[in-house]
């Protein structure tokens, strides 16, 4: 054991088999956005049987994610999908919904529950009320900063899933706006949403998956990992679910690093790590909400080593 798990989210099986996972303990299956997103887990059932066979070989956790904002007719095929999850050995389901999060619970105890960042999970007191529905980890909402975060662990003790590194998620929609650009862009569905869209307005940027809206810049935590393991954090997500496999590969060596040195008492960051992360920053780099800042801004002990990063003028595919 490393002492941390560091974890990431692939939509679907072209993607598991196009990804190396040597830095990764383990992997949520499954786009949490759209039921049409290409060939998505949480819909081919038989792929995710394969998949999570897949993370077992390699010797991965293997966890599957749920929909973040579904309806009554999701939830035929969430049964199904819970029911091949446990009998293909998937040792956690994270869960948005508290409809989901009682059929787990009622029909599926066996199945351990991580309680996923659009659960609006704000308070110790809402932690507490999941934990009576089987849930064992928790990501917090991506708007509280560290010091709130903190007075969770502290009241009620209860593990951490923390977003180090990628962009977070803000939200989700029923209706996808892309698909009144599918004449304009000769680009249909489902492809359309496995374009790189970001939407753009001065400062300001937002990526856009279809249904689900992420921030455009990557939320970059590299030079406070000492700070969240003396805090007592060791659960830790990159946030790779629409990022190539490159993205997902280097990034993650970056982060499995930093956190070895971190654990032995090193908290440097060299240079090479930072031209890594700012070569797959499309947008720039920020520090999401962690620090109190608007979600956009970056705080960091060297703020220089972000140098000079890429910039989008509009909304490109």
């Amino acid at each position: 054991m490393n002492g941390f798990e560091l974890n990431t989210t692939i939509a679907n099986l072209r993607d598991l088999r196009a990804s190396d996972l040597t830095d990764y303990d383990g992997v949520y299956l499954g786009d949490i956005y759209c039921r049409l997103y290409e060939s998505n887990f949480l819909e081919q059932l038989d792929d995710l049987k394969e998949g999570l066979h897949i993370l077992h070989d390699q010797g991965k956790r293997a966890y599957v994610a749920t929909y973040a904002a579904p309806r009554n007719d999701f939830l035929p095929k969430v049964r199904k999908m819970l029911e091949a999850s446990v009998a293909a050995g998937a040792e956690a389901v994270e869960i948005h919904n508290l409809g989901i999060l009682r059929i787990a619970h009622e029909e599926f105890p066996e199945l351990p529950v991580h309680v996923g960042g659009f659960a609006n999970i704000y308070t110790a007191a809402g932690a507490e009320v999941l934990r009576g529905f089987g849930a064992v980890r928790f990501t917090p909402n991506y708007e509280l900063s560290l010091d709130e975060i903190h007075e969770i662990t502290t009241a009620c003790g209860v593990p951490l899933e923390l977003l180090l590194h990628g962009k977070m998620p803000l939200g989700v929609s029923d209706y996808c706006f892309l698909l009144d650009y599918e004449e304009k862009w000769r680009v249909k569905c489902p492809d359309l949403c496995q374009k790189e869209l970001f939407l753009k307005q001065g400062d300001w940027a937002m990526k856009s998956l279809g249904k689900g809206i992420l921030s455009g810049k990557d939320v970059c935590m590299l030079e406070h990992l000492p700070r969240l393991l003396a805090e007592g954090h060791r659960h830790f997500r990159i946030e790779a679910v629409s990022e190539s496999p490159e993205y997902r590969r280097e990034v993650a060596a970056v982060y499995h690093a930093a956190l070895e040195r971190a654990i032995a008492g090193g908290g440097d960051v060299d240079e090479g790590s930072w031209e890594t992360l700012r070569r797959h920053a499309r947008i720039g780099l920020c520090n999401g909400f962690y620090f109190g800042k608007s979600g956009m801004d970056y705080q960091g002990l060297r703020p220089e080593a972000l140098g000079s990063l890429p910039t989008i003028s509009r909304a490109e595919s």
